[in-house]
This record gives C-alpha cells, structure tokens and sequence, in this order.
C-alpha cells in the first residue's frame, strides 16, 4: 500500500480559493494527491462575499465536483429556492439615464452563486482531511530533480512533484516564475469599484431590485456603472430576510480619491458621490448602513504572457494567471475551464499519452492565449460602457454573456 502511495503524483495548489478547490476536487477525483496551501488562518479568516454568475462554464465546473459537493452545490445559489427559467437565465442591461431596459442577454445554464458559500462546500472534505494548509505565505520555490520545494514564510517546506499557483491577481507563485519582475505584477486599471451588502429588513427595499430581475441588473451608459443583486436569500416568503449586493464602477480621474478603502468612511464617501445614479440603484446605496459593510478598490489587470513552467512542474490558474475586469462575467467562466484542462493535463501525463513538460507546456501556452484575449476584451467592454453612444459596439450588445475568448 506504501509503495503504491509513493507513486501518486503529488499536487501542491496555492490558494484555496475557487480555482485551486475547483482543481483539487478534479485530481482527487482522478486519483492525484493534493495538498492546498493558503496564506490565510483558516476559512473564516476573510469574510467579504460577493455574487458570481455561472453560465456557459457550468457543465465543467460540475465534471470536476465530488460526488458529495455536486449534491450540496445548490446551496451555494444566492436564491437556492428561485426556480430557473429561461427568463430567469438572462440579465438585463439598464440605460444608466433614463432607466429603460436597452439589452436583456440570455445567459442559459445561469446560476448566481455566493463566492463564500460555493468556498465552505468545496473546502470540506478537504478541510475534514487535513489537505489544507493554512497559515502558508508562500516565500519560495525550487526545482530539485522531479520535485518542486515550496519554502514558507513560517520556515517550514514541502515538496511535491507538481505546483500550481491559483494565489489570485497579486500571486505570488507569479511573481517567482517571473523573478518578481515588473512584467508579472497586476496594472492599475484606473477603474475604482464599490461594493456593498445591506441587509435592509424591510421588503419594500428589496422588491424594486427583485422587480428589475429576480437575480440582478446592471446599468450602461453612463461614467457611473452600477449592478444591483439579490445576495442571500434566507426566507424565501419574507423578503426582510434577504440581503442585497451593489456594485458601483467609476474612472478614477473622474472623482476625488476615497478617504477609506472600507468602513464608514467608504460608505460616506460612495453616497456622497452617488447623486447622478439612477434608482432603484442610488437607493440601494443611499440604504446601506455602516454595519452592512462597504468595500473600495481599483480594480487590476494583467494580460498575461507566457511563464516558465520548470519542466512542467509549475503553471498557474484563475487569477493567477489572468486577472480580469468584472464586465460580461468572463473571469470565473475562464477559471473553471483552467481548472478542468489542468486535470485533463495532468491525466494525459500519468495515463503515458503525454510527457509533463509538453502536456503542461501546452496548457499553459493556451491559458496565456486565451486569457490574454479576454482580459483585453473585458479592458474594452469597460470603456465601451461608461459612454451611451458606444454601448452598442460593446460585446455585451452582440453576444451577450456568450463565450468569445
């Protein structure tokens, strides 16, 4: 049994955020050793959410989930009790002037999902396991024959016979491929993002979102972007239990810098600059209290170019290896498929079809093609909406939520 143990090619994941779950419940299931490293304490440790959209990648995120966390995935849905329906599977676009619908996309396979709950169903039977390590800041890596040696900033090591870094935007598996060069580091994007979270208690503040669209909706035309969503939905016949996210995106140039990334001080800060938003989107805004936490950032980008992948030993996923703007919902789509051609991969390589170095060579040549395609286009697609006049030139006008990279 030892002896057949020691065969099994060992996968270290960086990060246990989706992608590097994604991927783990992929190898596990084909029969690979993982370990996650994560430099976060434990699951809990960072409590921000967020709503995802899951459309055309939904097929490949469920071929790689456990038999136990397909069951549960339904849980992870923002309205697990909504029913989807064709006109459920497509999200409308608002004219950020006059508040009338200018585009309705059809997304089919839709499902809205909450980044923290999809997280705890894939983290646990690995968690249950042992096979996350948290507490991990990766400080180091090195090639030793077939092993890579991960040094840590706590002093311990570990080795494995693959690596693959899905860190996020500022990884720093990136940033040791490239020897922390000014080429792999995430630009500014100059576009700012907002988010909040109100849990209003009253259904009179929840239904104008949830009439604008039973998951969500998002404005066009105007310097302000903003979105609006149903978040949590804890009684599906009392609407004062559910809670709503905003976004809110705008040109950096466009306004004075932000006193405070979160807090009250952020919060103060969005309402005192969100007059020119239409409803119910201001409202949403203006609704939010301090205890509902409010969230800023500039939002970065990196159009990626190809990394060195030490024989097929090391390549990245996700974030990692193309951090993209929010605009069509393309980034966690791309993330999956990275998820799911990196088991396909490594399977080749163990099945005797391909040889590492050219099985992930070819991978990671195709996750820099195509991720460098839709990171430029989610670059265009936001520039194309803050101006009414170009909306229509917009990808999001011509194909909708529809894969193009």
């Amino acid at each position: 049994m030892n002896g057949t143990k020691a065969q099994t090619p060992k996968v270290a994941i960086i990060g246990a955020g989706l992608t590097g779950l994604l991927t783990a419940h992929g190898l596990k299931k084909a029969g690979f050793n993982v370990v996650l490293f994560d430099q976060e304490e434990g699951l809990d440790a960072r409590v921000r959410d967020w709503p995802i959209s899951v459309h055309w990648a939904l097929p490949n995120l469920k071929s790689l989930l456990s038999d136990s966390a397909l069951a549960d995935f339904p849980q992870s849905f923002t309205n697990p009790h909504l029913e989807y329906t064709p006109e459920v599977e497509s999200m409308p676009c608002i004219n950020g002037q006059t508040g009338e619908v200018m585009l309705r996309s059809a997304m089919p396979g839709l499902r809205r999902i909450t980044r923290q709950r999809l997280r705890r169903i894939l983290a646990a039977e690995f968690n249950a396991a042992g096979a996350i390590q948290w507490g991990k800041q990766l400080e180091k890596m090195d090639v030793d024959g077939e092993m890579v040696r991960l040094i840590f900033a706590d002093g311990t090591a570990a080795e494995a016979n693959y690596v693959l870094g899905t860190d996020g935007a500022s990884s720093k598996a990136r940033a040791l491929l490239f020897g922390d060069d000014e080429v792999a580091r995430a630009k500014p994007s100059g576009l700012m993002c907002a988010t909040g979270y109100p849990r209003h208690g009253d259904p009179a503040k929840v239904e104008p979102v949830v009439n604008l669209h039973p998951l969500g909706a998002v404005t066009a035309g105007v310097t302000s972007t903003c979105g609006v969503a149903v978040m949590y939905v804890d009684d599906p016949k009392d609407m004062a239990t559910w809670t709503i996210a905003w976004i809110k995106i705008w040109r950096r140039s466009k306004l004075p810098e932000p006193p405070a990334k979160k807090g009250p001080e952020a919060l103060a800060y969005i309402k005192a600059t969100s007059n020119d938003v239409i409803e119910p989107f201001r409202s949403q805004i203006e609704w939010t209290r301090e205890t509902d936490g409010c969230y800023i950032d500039e939002m970065r980008t990196w159009v990626p170019v190809m990394w060195e992948t030490h024989g097929g030993r090391i390549t990245l996923a996700g974030d990692a290896a193309h951090p993209m703007l929010v605009f069509r919902g393309q980034g966690f789509q791309h993330a999956v498929l990275d998820a799911e051609r990196y088991v396909q991969a490594l399977i080749s390589v163990r099945d005797g079809k391909s040889k590492k170095e050219e099985a992930v060579q070819a991978y990671t040549a195709e996750v820099v093609e195509r991720g460098a395609k839709a990171v430029t286009q989610s670059l265009s697609e936001a520039e194309l909406s803050m101006d009414l006049e170009s909306v229509q030139k917009m990808l999001l006008a011509k194909m909708g939520y529809a894969r193009t990279a």
